[in-house]
């Protein structure tokens, strides 16, 4: 019988969370071919393949062990972060998110060694963490990687901010990384100053209304159909006779007529707001209403595309 391996709180954060899909490939591809990568473990601990380590066990399928040898957790942490960031495309959530955490560890273990050989420097109060070592460190890493030490410390704040999002909501933080939802960079970043009030309403859009897919400002254009792409049977007009004329058509005529009710939903929001207590509403309500004002974003959306 093997031995029970385990999982460490903060090494198990490196494992990147896999859509359903994602799993349901891998349940499969196991079932059918068998364990072919080892369990990559530190004492006891695994490194590398709990999610093939969880299925092996409840399926009963064989599986080899690797034994990793390492100074300290931070260390196997390193090894990680460099082993899985290669198997993400750049830019991607997950390959932001191990570049930040392994400029982190790499801070930490870089420190851990220069006190050792009696190295004396101020340290930033919140990281106790020499200030000079981390320009060091994210210029020796975005050399590793082919990049400029500042995209390096980017990802760091990229990675924060997604961190965070697993305190406040894990089902965002999970939709993230396994690439379910998508934001910018500069998005995510700016999730780290947002209150937990707003960090459920974004769950909320993206992540429980999945029937709503995420668009990006000036990116999706909507089809226009063009004269040229009809069929010539399509471009014959068909006259018919002893009907009564229509009226010559006005293009502006729905246009006015939105123009002229938008000012009375705002208005009515805004009576919304005042006259109602938010605290005080059902979650029914204010979920009922969330739905609508969403709906409504993304008419909104469109309509400004068509402009």
């Amino acid at each position: 019988m093997k031995e029970l391996l385990h999982t460490d709180p903060e090494l198990i954060r490196l494992s990147i969370p896999f859509s359903q899909e994602e799993l349901s490939k891998l349940e499969s591809s196991l079932m059918e071919n068998g364990c072919l990568e080892p369990i990559i473990i530190w004492n006891g601990v695994i490194l590398d393949g709990h999610k093939r380590y969880k299925i092996c066990v409840d399926e009963n399928i064989e599986y080899e062990i690797e034994d990793m040898e390492f100074q300290n957790s931070i260390e196997a942490a390193i090894w990680i972060c460099s082993k899985r960031v290669k198997q993400y495309s750049k830019r991607s959530a997950p390959y932001l998110y191990l570049i930040g955490k392994w400029y982190d560890y790499q801070k930490r273990y870089n420190f851990e060694n220069r006190k050792k050989n009696g190295y004396q420097s101020s340290t930033d109060m919140n990281t106790n963490v020499p200030k000079g070592n981390r320009r060091v460190t994210s210029l020796a890493m975005g050399v590793e990687l082919g990049m400029n030490h500042s995209t390096v410390e980017k990802y760091n704040k990229v990675a924060e901010s997604i961190e965070r999002l697993d305190t406040i909501e894990p089902a965002l933080y999970n939709a993230i990384l396994s690439g379910e939802v998508e934001f910018s960079q500069n998005e995510l970043i700016r999730m780290l100053s947002m209150d937990n009030k707003t960090i459920s309403r974004i769950r909320h859009r993206y992540v429980d209304r999945k029937d709503i897919k995420m668009r990006s400002y000036g990116v999706r254009k909507r089809k226009h159909f063009k004269n040229d792409d009809l069929d010539e049977s399509d471009k014959k007009i068909t006259i018919n006779t002893g009907i009564k004329e229509m009226p010559a058509y006005d293009p502006d005529m729905a246009i006015r007529g939105l123009t002229l009710t938008i000012p009375m939903w705002i208005a009515a929001i805004e009576r919304a707001q005042h006259q109602t207590d938010m605290t005080m509403a059902t979650e029914n309500a204010k979920l009922q209403l969330g739905e609508m004002l969403i709906k409504l974003e993304d008419k909104i959306q469109e309509a400004l595309e068509d402009l």
